[in-house]
């Protein structure tokens, strides 16, 4: 009876302490819970104290949805306003008519995530109404080495933008090679290049008090990346470093307002795409033969249009992983598809 009694007595001990070393041990954390805003196109919601989404229109399946540049994000600091992405012309304007909704406080920067027109043709708007231009050193290079003769072309098509023929372009005014950080006490954004992603001059919007990313092309949600300048493997890192960030918000340049797991969702897509073209490649596969046996439907349920009817990407990454091209020069002279002869070597 005795060394009945002992045997429990030591096993209840030894529960006990299991469950105090248990205790003991930092325990996973559970995602954070997340409301994230119910919108239609052209809406605008305050997702957090003095934090306003404009949530433009797109779509990768439905042609009929007019494309409405980027979304936009603007900031009310105490004395000023300060914008994220400068989209079209027209888009600024109607974006600037949604900030004198929201506040009287004039806009003093908009920041471009990246040199591509629905991202930073706007800027001349923004200019006008008093605002200075921030963006990384590439974007700013970008936009000054590509720029000129982009909008030209867009100003000599009998069907291009009215709003490109009535403007001038406008470069960036502040460039910054890492980070640059504008705070009051109140707001505070910090401006940061996390490396070559959807172009060689990403740069994302980090809102530190509020756990929100706005991170421009770098992660959208949906079927919109365009990889005409982009370096796949870099991108993967870039959004290992975006996940490494205190977020619990993430606006993208298209799509609509997300929790955190949307960058691992952005990162999957690469990662998945480079090893399945480099599984063609390994088994002598054409092309041609690659892109139609692409699976992950996973990417389906996500953005609700098959990997394989993004024909470019399969290509980019193809060209990459049989080395045809060259990142360093990616964007900074364009030709066919978004790259030039020596971006991408010769067979």
């Amino acid at each position: 009876m005795l060394k009945k009694i002992l045997g429990c007595t030591i096993a209840t001990a030894a529960i006990v302490f299991a469950v105090v070393v248990a205790e003991d041990k930092p325990q996973p954390k559970e995602p954070e819970k997340v409301e994230l805003p119910a919108m239609k196109f052209d809406d605008v919601k305050e997702i957090a104290p003095g934090v306003f989404f404009r949530y433009s229109s797109i779509s990768a399946t439905d042609k009929t949805v007019p494309f409405g540049g980027s979304n936009n994000i603007w900031v009310v600091f105490k004395e000023y306003v300060v914008v994220i992405d400068a989209n079209f012309p027209k888009e600024a304007g109607d974006v600037l008519e949604a900030i004198k909704k929201t506040t009287k406080l004039p806009v003093k920067y908009v920041f471009d995530t990246h040199h591509h027109g629905d991202h930073a043709w706007g800027n001349t708007v923004w200019a006008k109404a008093g605002a200075k231009v921030l963006g990384s050193t590439n974007c700013a290079r970008l936009l000054k080495l590509n720029g000129p003769d982009e909008w030209k072309k867009e100003q000599d098509k009998k069907d291009g933008r009215k709003d490109i023929k009535e403007n001038e372009l406008k470069l960036v005014d502040e460039s910054f090679d890492e980070k640059l950080v504008l705070d009051d006490g109140t707001q505070r954004i910090e401006f940061i290049h996390l490396g070559h992603a959807h172009t060689p001059g990403d740069a994302v919007a980090y809102l530190p008090k509020h756990k929100i990313l706005c991170t421009g092309d770098a992660c959208v949600n949906g079927s919109f990346n365009f990889m005409g300048h982009a370096n796949s493997a870099s991108w993967i890192k870039v959004m290992e470093k975006a996940e490494k960030l205190d977020v619990k918000m993430v606006c993208p340049g298209h799509g609509k307002v997300a929790a955190k797991d949307l960058l691992a969702l952005q990162r999957r897509y690469f990662t998945d795409l480079r090893n399945e073209v480099q599984k063609g490649i390994d088994d002598k596969k054409k092309l041609d033969a690659i892109t139609a046996g692409l699976e992950m439907n996973w990417y389906k349920e996500w953005t609700g249009k098959a990997a394989k009817e993004n024909a470019d990407n399969v290509k980019h990454v193809y060209d990459e992983l049989m080395g045809k091209i060259d990142h360093s020069k990616l964007g900074f002279r364009d030709g066919p598809g978004g790259l030039t002869p020596t971006a991408v070597k010769s067979e």
